[in-house]
C-alpha cells in the first residue's frame, strides 16, 4: 500500500553534483529531498555511471517537485538524464 510518507525516486543523474544541485533547488522550495548514490560505483564504472544518483523525495511532495523543476529548470552534466519523470506513479 503506497503512503504519502513513502521515499520515491524523483530523478536521476550520471553525478553527484547534478543530483545534489536539484536537490538544494527542492530544499530551497521547502520540500525534504535526499540524494541516494555510490561515488564506489562511479569511480569503478565511470562509464557506464549513467542514473547512478538517484533524488528522493516523499510520494506527497513529488507532483510539487516536478511543478518546481518545470519552473526553474537547471542545466546539468547528463544527456540523458530524467528530470522529474518518475517510473514509480
Amino acid at each position: 500500500m503506497e503512503k504519502d510518507n513513502d521515499v520515491v525516486v524523483f530523478a536521476e543523474y550520471g553525478n553527484e553534483i547534478d543530483a545534489n544541485i536539484v536537490k538544494g533547488v527542492l530544499e530551497d522550495n521547502g520540500l525534504t529531498a535526499g540524494v541516494l548514490g555510490d561515488s564506489t560505483a562511479n569511480a569503478l564504472f565511470h562509464m557506464m555511471n549513467e542514473g547512478n544518483y538517484k533524488v528522493v523525495v516523499l510520494r506527497r511532495d513529488l507532483e510539487t517537485a516536478k511543478a518546481i523543476m518545470a519552473a526553474n529548470p537547471i542545466e546539468t552534466a547528463d544527456e540523458g538524464e530524467s528530470n522529474g519523470d518518475d517510473s514509480n506513479d
